[in-house]
């Protein structure tokens, strides 16, 4: 499914109704079935526009389409930066979480539940709680709920950000290969650009706030891709390409 978001933009008002203008006719389209990502500024509205594609807040100007037919239960799911599990809630009860309150498919629930634990490697931690965990294995469990929610777009706001670098390492390999399995649309929010070229088809810089999209970059880099991948030209050019455009964003 294709992602068109057409002259959107977004403000707020404080309760001294002073308004704050966010995005200003950003325009971006995101491929079916490709992985896209989004870096820029801090404080840009990167997280923003993912909850705007989220349905979590409405667009103040524009519009943002979801295009193309429906392959899946759901058309978008979020995976937040902080996974925001329920901690009284079984590991295997927060996976389960959009198929237990979808009467469609809830006949479905344990073997949706036990398959996406065993995808995402916890199938042995199903009975403990989130408190229990690592900040990895936490990680684990936002991503796979989303998987689970079964949608044709997934969005992810800087997922592996609260990671050491060895556990963002193996779940970044693991993002290509559920993306490899299961080829949907991804649109990624993230700070580090070396992890955008790594995941992702195409980046794209916001500038700052009210932000819009400067440009899209195109990673030449061939899939599957381990994190060996960034030494490739196509990548090194890719990388140097988004440095350069963010630092004119930035000014």
């Amino acid at each position: 499914m294709q992602v068109v978001i057409d002259s959107v933009g977004f403000s707020y008002s404080d309760k001294n109704r002073e308004v704050t203008h966010v995005l200003d006719r950003c325009d971006l389209r995101v491929e079916s079935e490709s992985v896209h990502a989004i870096v820029g500024p801090s404080g840009c509205g990167k997280s923003t526009l993912l909850r705007l594609l989220a349905g979590l807040e409405k667009p103040t100007r524009g519009e943002i389409r979801f295009v193309g037919p429906r392959r899946h239960a759901q058309v978008r799911a979020l995976v937040f930066q902080d996974p925001t599990l329920i901690p009284w809630w079984t590991v295997g009860r927060n996976l389960g979480i959009g198929i237990e309150f979808d009467e469609a498919r809830r006949g479905l629930y344990s073997k949706v539940r036990d398959f996406t634990a065993q995808r995402v490697g916890l199938g042995r931690l199903t009975d403990r709680l989130p408190g229990t965990l690592s900040r990895g294995q936490q990680t684990r469990v936002g991503i796979g709920r989303a998987l689970a929610y079964d949608a044709d777009v997934m969005l992810l706001d800087e997922p592996f950000t609260h990671l050491d670098a060895l556990a963002a390492r193996q779940l970044r390999e693991e993002f290509e290969t559920h993306w490899q399995l299961d080829p949907r649309t991804y649109l990624l929010v993230t700070h580090d650009i070396e992890e955008a070229v790594l995941l992702a088809d195409r980046v794209s810089v916001m500038s700052r706030a009210p932000a819009h999209i400067v440009e899209t970059v195109e990673v030449d880099v061939a899939r599957p891709r381990t994190a060996d991948a960034l030494t490739a030209p196509g990548a090194r050019a890719a990388i140097a390409r988004i440095w350069d455009v963010l630092d004119r964003a930035s000014q």
